[in-house]
């Protein structure tokens, strides 16, 4: 899925979050997409990378370049 995604897809950001994830991104094209990553939210590891790294902010601010629609964070379920 990562690889049609990125193949196929324009301007779509990938967060990634934690050493799994970012194995990930030799996969992606950070000249086509965003290519975010910090370490894991959970509460062993959200202190070394993930607060402050503001992912959301950098997210919309990329898609709004891209004249796409930006996510409000805050009415997801």
């Amino acid at each position: 899925m990562i690889d049609l995604l990125n193949k196929k897809g324009d301007h779509i950001v990938f967060i990634l979050w934690g050493a799994f994830a970012q194995k990930k991104a030799k996969m992606l094209n950070e000249s086509k997409h965003l290519v975010l990553k910090a370490a894991h939210p959970s509460p062993f590891s959200a202190d070394n990378g993930f607060f402050g790294c503001k992912h959301f902010s950098k997210a919309n601010t990329f898609l709004k370049k891209m004249g796409s629609k930006e996510i409000d964070w805050t009415s997801l379920d």
